[in-house]
């Protein structure tokens, strides 16, 4: 992780990285002239990059080598998941990045207590971005709201399962990209449950009932382990 900087900016084969990043190899790694270390930007890629030149608001480095990130992969996980308190959200979505979660889509439950703006999503990100070092990621895990009217349509063309606590059907192998819907700490209503399980696939992930941060984790890992494409 230490040797791990996100970027944004480029110039031809040139790549300046800035703000925090900047920082911490300025102040904390002491980076000098002639340093290599790992650069992504959200593309999957990682970038081997050569300390050029360093100056008080930037380091500009020169990309030398590329490769396809180790633990990209090709099959697209999408979570759903209902609004929830700002702590267990960050944890949330801090481990979602660490599996490997392609996006994580919010939405505004019945039950849902908090609210999540644009505003606060941008630091979400920012966190995502820390996430994705943590775990050598090189593709940042995108984070959206949407509408919970939208969720049928946007889950068309995937498989969807709905984590659901009185749910009687087991997990069955299955293949490709998948989607799951996770509820808010006072669970889904009547008439959501109704909704959701007119369109998903309703899976049990427990026997207790599990806090939403830990539901979205256990369903991602439990769903992958037979998922055939993983």
């Amino acid at each position: 992780m230490d040797n791990r900087y996100y970027f944004e900016k480029t110039h031809g084969n040139m790549v300046q990285i800035e703000g925090q990043e900047a920082q911490h190899l300025l102040k904390v790694r002491r980076c000098k002239i002639g340093d290599e270390i790992v650069g992504f930007n959200g593309d999957g890629i990682d970038y081997s990059l050569k300390v050029k030149e360093i100056t008080k608001q930037y380091v500009l480095t020169e990309i030398i080598d590329k490769k396809i990130n180790r633990v990209y992969e090709d099959v697209d996980v999408t979570v759903y998941l209902a609004m929830i308190k700002n702590d267990a959200l960050s944890t949330a979505l801090d481990n979602l990045a660490e599996l490997n979660v392609k996006t994580v889509k919010l939405f505004r439950a019945d039950r849902s207590i908090a609210v999540v703006d644009e505003k606060k999503l941008e630091k979400l990100r920012t966190n995502i971005i820390q996430a994705s070092k943590q775990s050598e990621r090189a593709d940042i895990m995108n984070i959206e709201i949407i509408d919970k009217t939208k969720i049928e349509q946007d889950t068309k063309d995937k498989i969807c399962f709905f984590a659901y606590e009185d749910a009687q059907d087991k997990m069955t192998s299955f293949d490709g990209n998948f989607s799951v819907i996770i509820g808010p700490e006072g669970g889904f209503t009547t008439d959501e449950v109704k909704y959701f399980s007119s369109f998903a696939k309703t899976i049990s992930i427990s026997k207790t009932i599990l806090r939403a941060h830990v539901a979205c984790v256990s369903a991602v890992s439990a769903l992958r382990a037979v998922n055939n494409a993983c």
